[in-house]
Formats: structure tokens, sequence, C-alpha cells
């Protein structure tokens, strides 16, 4: 039976957490919610860019959450004893972690549809909405690449997605950290793990790999913010260029569309 001595002392090192988690800030985290238009006259594509729209702001929302979580127990921490910590931190703390880390991927595969299909739609194509359609069939880099071919409009939008969301270091960082998540073994920030590797000459190279270090991470999530910032933004500065453009949109009763 595990010692009501233990449980206090879990329960007090989550009461502080959560005292801090709730009322920590980080700077430049505000983002306002994107109101985009419902509109009779074009509702398929209004629809489609309200879903995404959503999504997108929500995984941005959770990212934050998340982040601030992860901030206050590199607090908390330090001052807990050893007998507490594994628990706290494979109960408590690497579950965000893991979650957050995937976000980035998330987001990405998210913005891709929707820009995608945003473009196609505009462009009267609805194959992409279809009933026959499987998004799981596509690879959405490419069909955005094919997109933005036909559509001049979204090349800026396509451009900064791959600076920002495929080849900066942090994007590749939690790239990588997806893969190892969903198919591969992995360190987690208790334990490491151990690895055999062929080298260039043919010798077996053992090594070892540390736990993930929080305090490397959180930087990591920290320099990658303003870059889903940034493309949540660009994405409805794109979309609302497409719908502006549209001739079949409804205008107010002052004709300024």
């Amino acid at each position: 039976m595990i010692e009501k001595a233990f449980i206090a002392n879990i329960y007090t090192h989550l009461q502080k957490q959560a005292e801090i988690a709730y009322t920590i800030k980080i700077d430049n985290t505000h983002i306002p919610f994107y109101d985009a238009p419902s509109d009779f006259f074009c509702e398929e594509y209004t629809t489609l860019w309200r879903k995404y729209n959503a999504a997108l702001f929500k995984s941005l929302q959770l990212y934050i959450r998340y982040l601030k979580q992860l901030l206050a127990w590199k607090e908390v921490l330090p001052a807990v004893t050893s007998n507490v910590a594994p628990t706290l931190i494979m109960d408590y703390l690497h579950p965000v972690f893991k979650t957050i880390c995937d976000i980035p991927t998330t987001f990405k595969d998210q913005l891709l549809r929707a820009a995608t299909k945003l473009s196609r739609v505009s462009a009267g194509d609805f194959e992409f909405i279809s009933w026959k359609h499987k998004d799981h069939t596509k690879k959405w880099p490419k069909e955005m690449e094919h997109a933005a071919l036909e559509d001049a409009s979204l090349l800026p939008l396509y451009e900064l997605v791959t600076k920002n969301l495929y080849e900066s270091d942090t994007a590749k960082h939690f790239a990588s950290l997806h893969g190892r998540f969903m198919h591969d073994a992995h360190p987690t920030l208790l334990e490491g793990v151990n690895d055999a590797q062929q080298d260039s000459i043919g010798a077996i190279v053992y090594y070892s790999e540390e736990p993930y270090n929080l305090s490397t991470e959180i930087e990591m999530l920290l320099f990658h913010l303003p870059l889903l910032r940034m493309s949540y933004q660009a994405f409805n500065e794109y979309a609302n260029s497409k719908y502006r453009s549209l001739t079949h949109r409804s205008c107010p009763e002052n004709g300024s569309c």
C-alpha cells in the first residue's frame, strides 16, 4: 500500500506546479483569433476556412498552455525529493512534453491541408472536399506545391511554410521527435537509451543517449512559437485575400468588398 506521506508529497508538488503554471506569463504569446466570415454565397469556402482557422488556433492555444506547464515544472523539479521525482516526471510531466512536441507536426499538417483546399475550392475545384476524397491518400506537401504553381497568390504562404515549418532548426527538431515518439525507441525525460550502430568503416559502435533535457526542449519550444504564430497569421491573410477575390461572395450594402 502506498504510504500516505508519499501521496502527500506528490500532492504538495502538484499544487505548487499549478500555482506557477496558471500565473506564469510568456512574452509575445497573445495571438488574436482571426474572425473568419460566414457567407451564404460562398459557403463551401468560408466553412472550410472557419474549420481550419479554429483547428490551427486551438493547436496554438494548446501549445502555449502546455509550454506554461513545462516552465512551471522546470521551477518545481529542483526542490523535488528523489523518491517522488520519477513519479512526477513520468505521470505528470512527460505526457505533456510528448503532446506539445507533436503539436508542430499537427499544426503543419493542418495548415497544408487548409491552404491547399482553399486554393482549389476558390478556383471551383471541389475534388478535395468530395465525399470520394480521402485525405490520408494525399502527400500534402506536394499537393500544396502543385497548388502554388497554379495559384500565384499561394506562393508566399507556401514559401513561408517551407521556411518556418519544414526547414527551420526547430521544425526539424520536432519532426525528429515526432518520428521517434510514434515509431521508434526513444529516451524520456527520465531515462536514456543504449544503441549500437555500424560506422563508415564497418565497425560496430556502442553509445548511449541521455534523457531529454527539459531546459533545452523548453528553449526549442520557445524559439518555435513565433514561427507558428507567423504561419497562422499568414494563412489567414491568404485565406482572406482569396475570399475577397471571389466574384460570388456577398458584399455589404455600401458595396465595399
